[in-house]
């Protein structure tokens, strides 16, 4: 059995109301669930949250299995881990199941083939599989910016050509795809797989929904 899991916390600072604000005129997590739907791939949806609010605009949406975890578990500090692993706990009291998918609400770029890429590299209990992106230049070459002062985070790599560096990675916040045990498990085997660019938007800032809002009307919504 598989079951993805959306946690929706309530409060967020960067972008008020990030997972449920309006996206291109839905909220996204909207989005998130229909595309989570349309994939027929998990045998459960289920939404953890600490917002009496959200968990509303879910069962509108027609999510039954909502958990409605502590204020305690809603803290910005607290890890995707924990939040998970709380409604692993709660889900074992009615379901046996075996693979658990987190899926970040504010996921309009979300594609099958990439939740089932994810899983086909599940080998064994402790695997976590994460979608990647690369960055767009060597991290090697990093600048600090305080009070318009430019310093240089590596000089040794100021006068070297790009094609130099290794290629960097960062989480594409999508999703995380392991078994049961991976998750309790405090010694993962972290696997990732790498996006092609312009398929993911990771939002963050206000800056990043406009850039994900335009990307999707123009290209994704095709």
């Amino acid at each position: 059995m598989k079951i993805a899991i959306i946690p929706a916390r309530g409060g967020s600072e960067r972008i008020k109301n990030k997972n449920i604000k309006l996206f291109l005129k839905r909220p996204i997590i909207f989005l998130t669930i229909k595309i989570l739907k349309k994939m027929n791939f998990f045998n459960k949806i289920i939404v953890s949250t600490d917002s009496q609010k959200i968990m509303n605009i879910c069962k509108k949406k027609g999510i039954e299995e909502i958990i409605l975890r502590p204020k305690k578990l809603g803290h910005r500090k607290i890890t995707t881990n924990k939040v998970i692993n709380h409604a692993i706990k709660n889900l074992e009291k009615n379901y046996k199941f075996k693979y658990v998918c987190c899926v970040y609400p504010c996921n309009p770029f979300l594609h099958k083939k990439n939740i089932i890429k994810s899983f086909k590299m599940i080998k064994n209990k402790q695997d976590l599989v994460f979608p990647l992106s690369e960055y767009p230049v060597p991290i090697q070459k990093a600048i600090h910016l305080r009070k318009d002062k430019v310093s240089h985070l590596n000089k040794s790599a100021i006068k070297k050509n790009t094609q130099e560096f290794e290629k960097s990675f960062h989480d594409a916040g999508q999703f995380y795809f392991g078994t049961k045990h991976a998750w309790k498990s405090n010694k993962k085997n972290l696997k990732g797989f790498v996006l092609k660019k312009y398929t993911s938007v990771d939002i963050d800032y206000p800056e990043d929904w406009k850039f994900a809002e335009f990307l999707y009307k123009n290209k994704f919504s095709k």
